[in-house]
């Protein structure tokens, strides 16, 4: 009868954790789009846990020579997901904007030098009541591929 009591509380206590607990931590892996195969996976893509009307920020490092291919996907109940990249230094200069384009979810670019920058991911859905908890998940997949055509670029 003891084994029994403490196999349920076990149950109880396992499905309670499983039920609450939401983790993100591949989400941008498992939900956003990726680039055809060319583009290699870069570890500086994120995920995170969101509630509406939320920004955040993080910074990435991008290198000279290289074409970059973003990816932004959250949850439905967050909205339209709002992505800026700006310049990492004292102006902030916002370089791409997604509501300026519908808010797409994908996005490539070419980058001449190696920078640093930030991106800026927002909710743009309002919460139903101010002290709402409920939290979703968003993902940003970041790729890279070498772009120059250097005949001379082979081997490692």
């Amino acid at each position: 009868m003891k084994n029994i009591k403490l196999l349920f509380a076990i149950i109880f206590s396992v499905s309670t954790f499983i039920t609450y607990g939401q983790s993100c931590s591949d989400y941008h892996v498992d939900n956003c789009r990726w680039a055809d195969e060319s583009f290699l996976y870069c570890r500086q893509s994120k995920s995170a846990l969101f509630k509406a009307e939320m920004e955040s920020e993080f910074s990435i490092t991008v290198y000279g020579g290289e074409e970059y291919y973003v990816s932004i996907k959250g949850d439905h109940k967050l909205g339209k997901i709002r992505v800026r990249i700006k310049e990492d230094d004292a102006e902030k200069a916002v370089l791409y904007n997604n509501a300026h384009y519908n808010y797409e979810d994908h996005f490539y670019f070419k980058n001449e030098n190696t920078r640093n920058l930030i991106i800026e991911v927002t909710s743009e859905a309002i919460s139903k009541f101010n002290k709402s908890t409920e939290r979703y998940c968003v993902g940003v997949l970041i790729q890279f591929r070498n772009y120059k055509d250097d005949p001379t670029n082979t081997g490692f």
